[in-house]
């Protein structure tokens, strides 16, 4: 199999294992399953069944030994059939639709330390002899 391919097969176990236990594991499922389908493998049943197995993967979590296994599995489909890379380059394209609504913010402080911080607007701080907090009046 030529070296792109053989790239293509990786980025796609890649990808199907990374959606595995997040929102997009059923979209990359059913491309996978199609990719199966298409294949007329030998492997198809095992294939499936291992797909079905994989779906109660934790959240977040990458299992190397999986990604290893589909990527074998996905070389040796494309190796068979090479126009199996369009659906193929269709599971490694899945990606995580970005939300711009979630902001993740950390703020830390310390002994006698002040954490100022603001998300999605302004902050204005004032400080001194001078401050509207300080209780003097100029």
């Amino acid at each position: 199999m030529n070296e792109e391919l053989t790239e293509l097969a990786a980025s796609g176990a890649t990808a199907l294992v990374s959606a595995m236990g997040t929102d997009l594991w059923l979209e990359a499922k059913r491309l996978m399953s199609g990719v199966v389908a298409r294949a007329h493998s030998s492997r198809r049943s095992e294939l499936s069944a291992a797909l079905d197995r994989q779906s109660t993967a934790t959240r977040g979590a990458v299992d190397a030994r999986a990604v290893d296994y589909w990527t074998e599995a996905l070389s040796q489909l494309l190796d068979r059939n090479p126009d199996l890379a369009q659906d193929v380059t269709a599971l490694a394209s899945l990606r995580i639709p970005e939300r711009p609504d979630i902001a993740i913010q950390v703020n830390s402080a310390t002994d006698s330390g002040e954490v100022f911080a603001v998300q999605h607007g302004n902050q204005h701080f004032a400080s001194g002899p001078n401050s509207r907090d300080s209780g003097e009046r100029p």
